[in-house]
């Protein structure tokens, strides 16, 4: 995996399905952008090792 992901490799890294990545992205808990008009979103590897750190602080 590289430093620039698509929500297939992101959900396949946090084991969840696709579309809870597509709603974490509408919710702004990941930042994507999506590339071309009907292309799918692009994650960047930092900002999701951003969200798994905000989530383990969560964690009791």
């Amino acid at each position: 995996m590289g430093n620039i992901l698509v929500t297939k490799e992101v959900a396949k890294l946090l084991r969840v399905s696709e579309e809870y990545i597509r709603e974490l992205i509408r919710q702004k808990k990941i930042r994507a952008y999506q590339e071309g008009r009907r292309g799918g979103y692009r994650i960047l590897k930092e900002d999701v090792d951003k969200y798994i750190k905000v989530k383990l602080k969560n964690v009791k």
